[in-house]
């Protein structure tokens, strides 16, 4: 049996001890420890409620190998494939490696403030031993599978994050100023935890940039987004870097908990509708109707800006140290078009052609008022009538930001009904 103690690390001076966590075979098991249950504080409090004290099994299936709260402290997608070279250096074959046995390899080093013990990965620190062009670079030859050998740099900065795209974990002057640091460590005075997203070799030239504008789209449709920059990496392209919201000043973190693993759903093909994320965002968040009402406003700028793209591991909700959640600023807000015109979360049971009356529909089944839900409407798609000039100012140019404009201007005419 394998078994990994579970902790909750608001700061790096003080860790909560929350549970165990442990896997024998294709069984999975978690226990709350009796101290952590006394504190009140629910890490998942759809799935895995703190009344639950009795140890629970987990029934692994795909894409959810072990209870949601703690999937999401694993990497997904690019995260997964640098660990999993990670661990073929040190002769473990990928289909040998358990959920555990990254978590593990990760421990402290988590997105998040969930971490685990014991930790079997290198330690990790701060780093500026490279450029970002330089890692930006060896990230695209991994990615397109033409190296064998991972430069244990990029390990650091990319093994603990999820999503397809190759991206790392940096560390940026808080000025503003020239220069960063790579990888999971505790942050120098003066310096701010950011995330940046690199361009493949089959992105067009203005996917950095494009992501870029849809940030400011989204903040003009009134949505709370974090900071951003693009970074120009000589060879490379445009990269997009967004600061991150589990990282706040002084070292300390936030716990986050995504949607796919507050209700303990595989992303990749669950078939969620935003009602179900309405609804769990007035649980979560004790019936804070600004926050229902955001959730409503990221569903109705992600119709209007063709972001198709919007499965549960897009939207996460946030635990301060005193157990209190607020949703996530926006993140992975782009124009993203999917075959056939398919969303990933539903909006009122209408997954393709969504329009101004299935937005009110949902808002209707969510309990916003209608005079709400109208006026919210009209603000998204007076910012998203915009696209055109946002991506111009933002240089976007090309191919696909020109079908981009067409798409966005044709999807907010319907939203504006």
């Amino acid at each position: 049996m394998r078994e990994l103690r579970v902790g909750l690390r608001f700061s790096d001076a003080t860790t909560i001890e929350v549970g165990t966590l442990a896997e024998t075979g294709r069984r999975v098991w978690f226990q709350y420890g009796a101290a952590f249950a006394d504190l009140g504080l629910e890490i998942s409090p759809l799935r895995l409620p703190l009344r639950q004290r009795d140890l629970h099994e987990h029934q692994p299936r795909p894409g959810v190998p072990i209870p949601g709260v703690f999937n999401d402290a694993r990497p997904d997608g690019w995260g997964l494939k640098l660990l999993h070279r990670a661990f073929q250096s040190r002769g473990r074959a990928a289909s040998s490696v358990s959920p555990l046995d990254e978590l593990a390899w990760l421990g402290p080093h988590t997105m998040g403030a969930l971490v685990f013990e014991p930790c079997t990965g290198p330690e990790s620190a701060l780093n500026d031993a490279v450029e970002l062009a330089a890692l930006a670079a060896h990230a695209q030859t991994v990615w397109d599978d033409a190296v064998e050998e991972v430069l244990p740099e990029l390990v650091r900065a990319g093994g603990p994050s999820g999503g397809a795209r190759p991206k790392a974990l940096v560390a940026l002057p808080s000025d503003g100023g020239p220069g960063f640091r790579y990888g999971e460590g505790a942050l120098p005075e003066g310096w701010e935890a950011w995330l940046v997203k690199f361009p493949t070799r089959r992105d067009d030239a203005d996917v950095g940039r494009r992501e870029g504008a849809w940030m400011q789209l989204a903040a003009s449709a009134g949505l709370n987004v974090p900071e951003h920059r693009i970074f120009n990496l000589e060879g490379v392209g445009d990269a997009f870097a967004v600061r991150r919201f589990d990282r706040l000043p002084g070292g300390r973190r936030t716990h986050v908990l995504s949607g796919a693993g507050a209700l303990d759903m595989d992303f990749r093909t669950a078939t969620a509708d935003y009602q179900h994320l309405l609804r769990a965002t007035a649980y979560l968040c004790a019936g804070d109707q600004s926050q229902v009402l955001e959730v409503f406003r990221l569903a109705a700028f992600n119709v209007a800006t063709v972001n198709q793209d919007d499965h549960l591991k897009n939207i996460a909700w946030l635990m301060d140290e005193a157990g209190a959640w607020r949703l996530a600023p926006g993140f992975d807000l782009t124009y993203a078009p999917q075959p056939y015109g398919e969303r990933a979360t539903t909006v009122a049971g209408v997954g393709r052609g969504v329009q101004r009356e299935h937005l009110l529909e949902l808002a209707s089944r969510a309990g916003i008022k209608g005079l709400t839900a109208r006026r919210v409407l009209d603000e998204v798609t007076a910012a998203t009538a915009r696209v055109e000039s946002v991506l111009k100012q933002a240089g976007c140019c090309g191919a696909v930001s020109e079908a981009a404009v067409r798409a966005v201007l044709d999807a907010t005419e319907r939203v504006r009904g």
